[in-house]
């Protein structure tokens, strides 16, 4: 008997922690008899166990109707055998159902345990019974690895586990929400989540939680958000979470989930955010992605995905967000897209997108349109001149051919212009100038021709001006060196000619200044360095006079230094020559005087 009651005990505090399950036992005094063979037809929903039923007693405890006979209690509570003994015992119920009792008295132990003598000793620990909602939660939190403040709060004396950290209810009492993000959670999350069949929002973000996604999650047929962002899960998405038909919200995003995405997950009509990116996801996307006709936001974006992009996405016409950028993606961007009328954000950047853009959109929502590193031909779309929105707009490292249209200057709102690695002609447009909101222009290494805009003076919020490897010539605008942003101007291997204010000199921002390869004259501003943080400075091959602003390296940042052939003359400063962070300095061909030794 002893042998018993010890296996007994231990296999309860190992599989409940000591706690009797729904229905609250709670025991003075057990006494004699062998007990019961205990049945296991209870559930959670009933007792989370099986009933052992402790032969006649002298003392009934009435905590219900009058006393069953004990075929009624064998039918009701699923006891297997009966075995005899008596005592005297005091009963009370606290469970969320009242139990008939009368000449036995019920101990409630779960999963079936032969039970001999003693049973108050197996149910010594408790106090108050617990929902099966607060069981559930205990058992997950013997997988997941918890901060004191929540493990302390998590009591298993409470009747149910409305008050504690992180768990929301119902006027029920039953667990609706459980939000655990930012909390340094660890360990794995166990199938006992299953089990809260009323759950609606599940937060567990922002922690270091590993493992895989439960099968048992698919359970939560209740569940409308989902979020298991940041953290260090992988292996698949199961396809049991299909069956979260009620789910509009999915956040995967920066785990390191691996595999398809499953055809079911995307099934789903009331889907509205899906975020998966920042993973290893592979293979194509589903087809299934055009049911999700209630989705504004896919973001697919930092995975491993190949294939095209199905026609099946026109079927997304509530779609407002779609990035697809740093995937290996191919074939032409489908012409259905243009179903998408209220589409304000489409970034394919780094994929392997060919032919044409097809698709267009007359009355155009697109604040974002970025296709960068991709093989797009074709001219820039007339289309684009509706979208009065644009912020962002780029197609660096593509094959579009053309000139730049006109209507560029209409874009009030933009803030990026990234075209640069292309095989545009023609006159870089005046309008551009009309972009007071400018703040990174990148034009280069195409094959424009014709000047510099003066018009870009009026870019007063510009910090990156980009032009280098064009066909450009005259004299660059000294307007432009005051505009107060600019951090990096390039515009090496031109034709252009003009000299250098000296208001250059109060750039505050400065960090690049790069002209190499033009026909710049004049002197160096001599107050070059006191105000800016230069980082790098290249001047090679043009023909700058005078002699080294002695103050060039004040910012104490400066790495790349490169005067060379130009028509220089004086000493070499000796501020240049004790610069701490000087990578690279050259000055040959010039007409200089000292040692660099």
């Amino acid at each position: 008997m002893e042998e018993t009651r010890e296996w007994t005990q231990q296999h309860l505090r190992l599989r409940v922690g000591g706690l009797c399950a729904r229905g609250g036992c709670r025991y003075n005094r057990h006494g004699g008899g062998e007990g019961a063979l205990l049945g296991d037809a209870l559930k959670a929903t009933s007792m989370a166990a099986s009933i052992g039923l402790r032969g006649d007693s002298d003392s009934a405890s009435h905590v219900g109707t009058s006393a069953p006979p004990r075929s009624r209690w064998a039918a009701r509570w699923g006891v297997t055998a009966w075995r005899g003994g008596g005592g005297g015992n005091n009963y009370e119920n606290r469970g969320g159902r009242r139990l008939e009792s009368g000449r036995n008295d019920i101990c409630a132990c779960a999963w079936g345990v032969y039970a001999r003598g003693g049973c108050a000793d197996v149910a010594a620990t408790i106090t108050r019974g617990m929902s099966s909602d607060g069981l559930a939660l205990l058992a997950l939190s013997k997988t997941l690895i918890l901060p004191s403040f929540i493990r302390t709060n998590w009591s298993g004396s409470d009747a149910t586990p409305c008050t504690w950290n992180g768990v929301g209810c119902n006027g029920r009492n039953r667990v609706i929400s459980l939000d655990l993000s930012s909390s340094e959670v660890s360990g794995f999350i166990g199938p006992e989540i299953g089990r809260l069949k009323y759950m609606q929002v599940l937060i567990l973000s922002a922690n270091n939680i590993s493992g895989l996604i439960p099968l048992e999650l698919g359970n939560c047929s209740m569940l409308e958000q989902l979020d298991l962002s940041q953290n260090l899960l992988s292996g698949n998405i199961p396809a049991s979470m299909g069956s979260l038909k009620k789910l509009s919200s999915l956040s995967l995003y920066y785990n390191s989930f691996n595999g398809t995405i499953p055809e079911e997950l995307f099934k789903n009509q009331f889907l509205e955010q899906v975020y998966l990116h920042g993973n290893q996801l592979s293979g194509w996307i589903p087809f299934s992605v055009g049911e999700m006709t209630s989705l504004k936001s896919l973001w697919l974006h930092e995975n491993m995905l190949s294939g095209v992009l199905p026609s099946s996405i026109g079927n997304c016409t509530k779609l407002e967000e779609l990035y697809l950028l740093h995937n290996q993606l191919s074939g032409s961007i489908p012409e259905s897209l243009s179903k998408i009328e209220g589409l304000k954000v489409f970034d394919a950047t780094t994929n392997s997108f060919t032919g044409e853009i097809s698709f267009s959109f007359e009355n155009c929502k697109l604040e974002i349109f970025i296709l960068s590193f991709n093989n797009i031909k074709g001219e820039i779309p007339s289309w684009l001149g509706n979208c009065r929105s644009l912020q962002q707009l780029g197609f660096v490292n593509n094959s579009l051919s053309g000139k730049i249209p006109n209507f560029i200057g209409l874009f009030s709102n933009l803030t990026y212009l990234l075209l640069s690695q292309n095989s545009l002609t023609g006159l870089i447009p005046p309008e551009i100038g009309n972009c007071r909101l400018l703040q990174w222009l990148e034009l280069d290494a195409n094959q424009l021709e014709g000047t510099v805009p003066e018009e870009f003076a009026n870019l007063r919020n510009l910090s990156k001006l980009f032009l280098f490897e064009n066909h450009l010539m005259g004299d660059f605008p000294e307007s432009i060196w005051s505009i107060q942003t600019l951090e990096s101007v390039l515009i090496y291997r031109n034709k252009l000619t003009g000299r250098l204010p000296s208001v250059l000199a109060e750039l505050k921002s400065l960090k690049n200044i790069t002209l190499f390869d033009n026909f710049f004259t004049g002197v160096i501003p001599q107050e070059l360095g006191v105000n800016s943080p230069l980082v790098q400075i290249d001047f090679t091959n043009n023909s700058f006079v005078g002699g080294i602003p002695p103050n060039i390296c004040s910012g104490k940042a400066l790495r790349i230094l490169d005067l060379g052939f130009n028509h220089l003359n004086g000493s070499i400063p000796s501020s240049v020559l004790d610069c701490p962070s000087l990578e690279r300095l050259i000055l040959r061909d010039n007409n200089l005087s000292g040692s660099i030794m």
